[in-house]
């Protein structure tokens, strides 16, 4: 029962998300916030391009709802610092969310769009950014900070390595380069039709389902990737190719701040996301690098993300969709099935093979100029 219950928030989330998108989508032509085709904008005619409006409006509905099943059933209760790093969650996501928006509209400068995510990261750390302690958990273990932190990961065939045990500032400083790198990790992905939107969802669910999947099972925590999964895919039904409407970074952005915290919440599940986004981390990683080599800033735009070099080689959206679907689904099951530390090791090699093949063969292909 509690599992359905848990699924109720993808359920919940995904109503809305589609019911709202509609409306959406004739709020932005009728504001004027669409975008034309032409430059590195390969879609014809005019788009309506913030539909992550549906996507948060989904999202928050879905969340609330299952605060409030929490006063009812026992198991989805949240403790006080569970609430407080909810309503940090939201409270980074709705600015995230917000500036972006504007961001759709007037076009901002990448250097407040980046303080925005520094702030955003720093609203997620809360009150651990001056109580550094760590409180007991319900085994009484002293494992809870009073806020979201990465307080570090599992490394296969050597002891957990804690960024809390070397400073508490070095995992404050972690957590937000990492909520940092998942917004963006997302939000350059999204520039093909259907590919954020889809692997978002896919990420969403494996997170989720691996919350579920633990003894004792994370309930609570399993809500938050699976209403976004559910509101990802209400969007999802109106952006898959030939899409009707972009999310643009106002959705694209919020995906990537809440996919980054739901990989924190409940013990530090960076290996799903991992598995799951690892082509796209890598892609961001290696555009970091390549734009400087070429002369150019990592923020500058141009056609060289691994999507448009695809799109430039002949690939339909439809075809480089379901590709990077498949390979989301493939290595997200490895990354929630129990197959050992050995297993995950290996599931990771393979994926960053799979990761370096493919934007070596992308490179290969002669970009469009921006």
């Amino acid at each position: 029962m509690q599992i359905l219950i848990a699924l109720a928030s993808f359920v919940i989330a995904f109503i809305v998300s589609a019911v709202c998108m509609p409306w959406v989508m004739r709020l932005c032509i009728a504001r004027g916030w669409v975008i034309h085709p032409g430059g590195r904008r390969t879609h014809e005619g005019v788009m309506p391009t913030i539909g992550g409006i549906s996507i948060y409006i989904g999202f928050v509905v879905a969340i609330l709802v299952m605060w409030g099943v929490g006063f009812a059933v026992p198991e989805f209760k949240r403790t006080e610092r569970d609430e407080l790093r909810l309503w940090l969650m939201l409270a980074g996501a709705t600015l995230t969310f917000v500036v972006m928006w504007i961001d759709d509209v007037v076009e901002l400068h990448w250097i407040p769009k980046f303080i925005v995510n520094i702030i955003a990261g720093l609203i997620a750390v809360g009150p651990f950014i001056w109580d550094h302690q760590l409180y007991p958990d319900a085994l009484g273990a002293l494992t809870e900070p009073r806020g979201i932190v990465f307080l570090g990961f599992n490394i296969p065939f050597m002891e957990y390595f804690s960024f809390y045990a070397l400073s508490p500032w070095v995992a404050i400083i972690v957590t937000v380069f990492w909520l940092g790198w998942m917004v963006n990790t997302v939000n350059w992905a999204d520039g093909v039709d259907g590919l954020a939107g889809g692997v978002s969802m896919i990420a969403g669910l494996m997170l989720g389902i691996h919350a579920l999947l633990l003894d004792p099972a994370q309930y609570t925590v399993a809500i938050v990737p699976l209403a976004l999964a559910g509101a990802a895919t209400g969007f999802l039904l109106f952006n898959f190719p030939p899409a009707k409407i972009f999310m643009g970074d106002a959705g694209a952005e919020l995906l990537g701040f809440v996919l980054g915290v739901s990989a924190i919440l409940g013990g530090a599940k960076v290996a799903t996301v991992l598995l799951v986004l690892g082509v796209w981390i890598l892609d961001v990683a290696w555009l970091i690098v390549s734009r400087p080599l070429a002369g150019r800033l990592p923020t500058r735009s141009g056609r060289d993300h691994l999507h448009q070099r695809l799109t430039d080689g002949g690939f339909s959206a439809r075809q480089i969709a379901l590709y990077f679907y498949s390979i989301s689904i493939i290595f997200g099951l490895l990354g929630i099935t129990d197959i050992g530390t050995t297993g995950k090791l290996i599931s990771l090699i393979l994926l960053f093979l799979v990761g370096a093949g493919t934007i070596g063969y992308a490179m290969r292909i002669q970009p469009r100029a921006s």
